[in-house]
């Protein structure tokens, strides 16, 4: 029963993104979308799997071409929550344990263990105002302002706080505001 609701939440948010419907007859769908991602548990065995290379394409955030580059914390995931009103970051799938890496280097700022919320995350600082953030992790392999490269391991995939399946929650930051990751990390390839 609850895969029949999880394909269902996926055909819904796929739906509202895609006519990128902000509200209807005045109901926000903030909530729904939040109901949707969190509420609804999310299948491990998703239908697609993304298989990224690293460091095949530089993109930056109000940056010259010169300057750091950003690339994806895992390998191998599915996309199964994009950034949207409700939802300030994306999610990626993948096995528990699975090792997770910073979108680019910089100094871990902190680190929480919480049962509720994000669970297990943590905050990095990278340059020029952005940051990042990593949740519902199951494990936490770095202390705060320990200086990290994008090969320093940050920890590994959970399902801490208020997660319903194994997954990274990212969120990506530029002076405090929440950005798209979609928009500024390299682009996927599928395969």
């Amino acid at each position: 029963m609850l895969h029949h609701f999880h394909k269902f939440s996926l055909t819904i948010r796929k739906k509202i993104e895609r006519l990128n419907v902000l509200q209807i007859i005045g109901v926000n769908l903030a909530g729904f979308t939040f109901f949707s991602a969190i509420i609804i548990p999310q299948a491990n065995d998703i239908a697609y799997t993304l298989e990224v290379t690293l460091a095949t394409q530089e993109t930056t955030i109000e940056m010259s071409a010169t300057d750091a580059f950003f690339q994806w914390p895992m390998s191998k995931f599915g996309l199964t929550s994009r950034f949207s009103l409700g939802h300030p970051g994306i999610d990626l799938t993948a096995p528990l344990g699975a090792p997770l890496f910073p979108v680019a280097a910089g100094t871990v700022s902190w680190t929480q263990n919480q049962s509720v919320g994000y669970g297990n995350h943590l905050l990095v600082t990278h340059e020029r105002g952005i940051k990042s953030l990593y949740a519902h992790l199951s494990k936490i392999a770095v202390t705060p302002g320990q200086e990290v490269s994008k090969a320093t391991s940050l920890g590994t995939v959970g399902a801490t706080g208020w997660a319903t399946g194994y997954h990274l929650h990212l969120e990506i930051y530029q002076d405090d505001v929440p950005i798209n990751p979609l928009e500024v990390l390299p682009a996927l390839t599928i395969k």
